[in-house]
């Protein structure tokens, strides 16, 4: 993850949402909504045509790193940092030099749950330039020299992760072990050991009609239809991800640094569930996830970083809420930066406030205006609508309208975000945390 408030990205990764009903000016402008066709392979083509001088399309298939097992671990990780190399049908040269010969730019996007590979052109080069796309999303070649040449980009990478980083990654490990709590990144000891047969396998297992969308913004749709038909794709369903199951779990990687990253989370909720999901989206803001105005103090509304500040001891410490929801399971926490010193106290401090969270009517009323701010800006831009679409189209099959969005919002109401906070103040924790681990507690010692 309508045109810019699709029913996905307002309670799915990002947490966006819209709000008041009364608020009919930024009605006005969501107006557009997306238009959809689902082919006979039941691949999803949707499109928002809105003059843009520049024209993006994306293939998003249900691939992410949760859909991995144990012969294939950061399979996807190195499906995007291969991207544009050789195909079946043209070399690396020809790609790049084509693309830039036509000013175009190609990205590739990998999630948890989604892959998706990106082309942004203007309007007279969208179409000479939509075939490279559709070799890179389905005609692989995977030539072993090419995966070879990849890996120091690879290590790179790795070298580069930051700890936040690392913390929340070993948070979804921590509360789901396998499937979702598969890293989003390639373990260091599999590196180099993902040959051309493992990623062509995992490419033709999950790289199906079934499982793509092919999604456009300023592109017209009757261009979109055509080159989704053209896509050489199986049309099988592909195998299913592992059923997530929340354990209370901790996982601790010490580091020499003078800081501690924390982060902690227990049971949000998936996107199965649209109400639950934006209920939990809108608790993320009353809890606090960071401010809303640049270089402003977030703790003037912010439970979890007040109670961090507290505890600081004139130290300076950064803390915000942590939601995140999927398509069957969801985390709702916290993550926490502090100096070592005081990172105990910090954490601590922070658990204290995820369990004792309070919900007023004006603490919902400033998180639906909040949110649907906030969704509104960044379906503002193209490459933020084009996500929004493309999860929305690839997970749930279909793009909803602005209108259900925004009424669903309306919807959920201050007993709606105290039953939410309720079940944080009850439910089980797992824990990550990646620094200098002399001062945090471990998990059985938060209450």
């Amino acid at each position: 993850m309508a045109s810019k408030t699709p029913l996905l990205r307002a309670i799915a990764q990002r947490q966006y949402a819209a709000g008041q009903a009364a608020a009919k000016p930024l009605q006005a402008a969501a107006s557009q909504d997306a238009k959809t066709t689902v082919l006979p392979n039941k691949l999803v083509v949707a499109s928002v045509e809105n003059n843009s001088p520049l024209s993006r399309v994306s293939v998003f298939f249900r691939a992410g790193s949760r859909f991995e097992s144990s012969e294939n671990l950061g399979a996807a990780h190195f499906l995007r940092i291969v991207a544009g190399l050789a195909t079946r049908g043209a070399s690396h040269f020809a790609i790049t030099r084509n693309l830039q010969q036509l000013g175009a730019n190609l990205t590739c996007q990998v999630g948890r749950e989604h892959i998706a590979y990106t082309l942004e052109a203007t309007n007279d080069t969208i179409e000479p330039t939509l075939n490279f796309l559709l070799e890179i999303a389905s005609k692989q070649a995977f030539k072993p020299w090419e995966l070879s040449d990849a890996v120091p980009r690879l290590r790179y990478e790795l070298a580069g992760l930051s700890a936040p980083a690392k913390a929340v990654d070993l948070l979804h490990q921590a509360a789901f072990r396998s499937g979702l709590g598969n890293s989003l990144y390639v373990a260091k000891h599999n590196i180099g050991k993902l040959s051309s047969e493992t990623m062509q396998h995992f490419v033709n297992q999950h790289f199906t009609s079934a499982r793509c969308a092919v999604v456009g913004v300023g592109v017209d749709q009757e261009l979109l239809v055509p080159a989704a038909q053209s896509l050489a794709l199986d049309s099988a369903n592909g195998p299913a991800a592992v059923k997530p199951t929340f354990y209370a779990n901790e996982l601790r990687r010490d580091i020499a640094s003078n800081s501690a990253f924390v982060a902690i989370a227990t049971q949000g909720a998936s996107v199965s569930n649209a109400k639950d999901a934006v209920t939990f989206a809108l608790l993320h803001k009353v809890a606090g996830a960071g401010p809303s105005v640049k270089w402003s103090n977030g703790a003037a509304t912010s439970p979890v970083a007040k109670a961090a500040a507290a505890a600081a001891e004139n130290e300076v410490i950064a803390a915000s809420a942590f939601n995140t929801s999927y398509s069957d399971a969801g985390l709702f926490g916290a993550v926490v930066a502090a100096p070592s010193n005081v990172a105990g106290k910090a954490v601590e401090a922070v658990v204290r406030s995820l369990r004792s969270l309070s919900v007023s009517d004006a603490d919902v009323k400033r998180a639906k205006s909040q949110l649907k701010a906030q969704l509104l800006q960044e379906t503002e831009t193209g490459s933020g609508l084009i996500e929004s679409i493309g999860l929305e189209a690839v997970l749930r099959g279909s793009v909803a309208p602005s209108s259900q969005v925004l009424g669903l919002i309306d919807s959920v109401s201050t007993a709606d975000v105290a039953a939410a906070a309720k079940k944080v103040s009850s439910g089980k924790l797992a824990m990550a945390a990646v620094g200098n681990l002399s001062q945090v507690p471990y998990l059985d010692q938060l209450k």
